[in-house]
């Protein structure tokens, strides 16, 4: 059975064509284009590309990708702005003059007030460009927009409506009250749709693919890539790897709102509804070393890009020595400061271009490792494993500390992108249960314990010196 997973994310969108185990067969990556035209474009080549080097055509599709980033849609389905993006400040002034009650929201929500929701830019265009809000008929996030393109059916998955800040997770539907705030109603938001539900079928004209072929909706790309990785009950945990990177930890329950506001974590729906998944993230893990690669490859002669960065990792010796806080747009967890900012302690004239750029991954990774030992206090729950997934495993220098540096077994999910690869798993149970989705081959990444032990000092470093109070010019 073959099947099309697409990812859209932050920076590239991948499309691929996937066997029933998860192998991929065909692949594609493109930069993520910035309006809704042009990333359907970007998606429809994709599938056209994987498709006919595949040799035949997809039995379904799925889709994943980031949540907040979104769009309004008119009542003909088109676009009436570029992309939203989660990352985009507007709206931060709007949504703080509201005043809302952090620990009210955080009950209803499983979230705090945070411009990256959508609701904070549904209330900047209310007062800055009302007639775009009036003349929206839908909100969509960007895996439901891709969709709605492919099917002319409009869905989503309450893992994305989650994350719209209008959407309550105590009661598994949208909050009118809170979606009132921007003048919004349930009725312009998509219907919540479980993950092996199909959207409908292909209306569009996609070479290769044959109308009728069925498109779901499978998520939120954290969460899906973290299921396809058999991260599914207590004790399992998953680290998302990325531009951004999460830590995702399945509950038995909900944290009391006070214990997750203070650490900054989310309380999300699972990807089958069923329990609660804590997410502590990291907003700037893949990019604080494409910030730091922009700033030193041309001192070092080389390309810019990740290209570069196994060559000038190749002699770097471990640990560097250099304690980094990898914060270049503040913090949310586990100790929530926006104004929190990189630092850097210990680099001396023995340090080089490599040393720099591995001290910024082993920060990345002291960090997560900090998140990781804060949800299992709140959780109550010890991690048995911790399933890590994304474009950085494929960088050995970066696999190497986060082995070193957790506290339990890690193992490394093998497939040339967890996130697409699961999106056609669950489309490849389309009808069926997501208890059926096979979990993607992964290998156990045997920790040095030389290196173990010479870490410990260095996270216990980084612990005091994150906790510290920072001052802020």
């Amino acid at each position: 059975m073959l099947t099309a997973g697409i990812d859209v994310g932050t920076t590239h969108v991948k499309v691929g064509c996937f066997d029933e185990r998860g192998r991929c067969v065909a692949a594609v990556r493109r930069a993520t284009p910035r309006d809704l035209p042009a990333l359907v474009a970007a998606v429809t080549q994709g599938l056209e590309e994987c498709t006919e080097r595949a040799g035949r055509a997809p039995q379904a599709i799925g889709i994943a990708g980031m949540a907040e980033t979104g769009v309004p849609l008119d009542a003909a389905g088109q676009p009436l702005t570029p992309l939203l993006w989660w990352n985009d400040p507007r709206g931060a002034a709007e949504l703080a003059e509201l005043g809302l009650d952090p620990k009210m929201l955080y009950a209803r929500t499983g979230r705090w007030p945070d411009a990256k929701a959508p609701l904070a830019k549904w209330l900047s265009l209310r007062r800055h460009a009302p007639q775009v809000l009036r003349a929206m008929r839908w909100w969509a996030s960007v895996p439901d927009a891709v969709a709605y393109a492919l099917t002319g059916q409009l869905r989503t998955h309450a893992t994305l409506a989650a994350r719209t800040l209008g959407y309550s997770v105590e009661h598994a539907d949208y909050d009118a009250e809170l979606l009132a705030l921007a003048g919004l109603s349930r009725e312009r938001m998509p219907a919540v749709h479980a993950a092996v539900e199909p959207v409908g079928g292909v209306v569009a004209r996609v070479r290769g693919v044959p109308p009728g072929t069925p498109v779901v909706v499978a998520g939120h790309d954290h969460a899906v890539g973290a299921w396809a990785a058999g991260v599914r009950r207590p004790g399992d945990v998953a680290d998302s790897l990325g531009t951004a990177e999460a830590i995702l930890a399945p509950s038995a329950e909900r944290p009391d709102p006070g214990a997750g506001l203070a650490l900054g974590v989310t309380a999300d729906p699972s990807l089958d509804g069923a329990r609660t998944v804590l997410v502590g993230g990291l907003a700037t893990s893949g990019a604080v070393v494409d910030w730091l690669l922009g700033l030193l490859a041309p001192v070092a002669a080389e390309a810019s890009g990740y290209a570069a960065l196994p060559r000038l990792l190749a002699d770097v010796r471990l640990p560097t020595g250099i304690v980094v806080e990898p914060y270049l747009r503040g913090r949310a967890a586990p100790a929530p400061d926006r104004e929190r900012r990189m630092t850097w302690a210990g680099i001396g004239a023995e340090h080089g271009v490599g040393d720099l750029l591995a001290a910024a991954v082993e920060g990345t990774c002291l960090h997560t490792r900090w998140i990781l030992d804060e949800l299992t206090a709140l959780t109550g729950t010890a991690p048995e494993r911790v399933a890590v997934f994304g474009g950085q495993v494929r960088i050995p220098l970066w696999m190497r500390v986060k082995a070193a540096v957790s506290p339990v077994p890690v193992e490394v999910i093998r497939a040339d992108d967890a996130v697409c690869a699961g999106a056609a798993l669950v489309a490849g149970q389309v009808g069926g249960s997501l208890d059926d989705v096979p979990v993607l081959p992964r290998e156990h990444l045997p920790p040095d314990p030389e290196l173990q032990a010479a870490y410990l000092p260095l996270y216990d470093q980084f612990r005091t010196r994150s906790s510290q109070r920072q001052e802020h010019a």
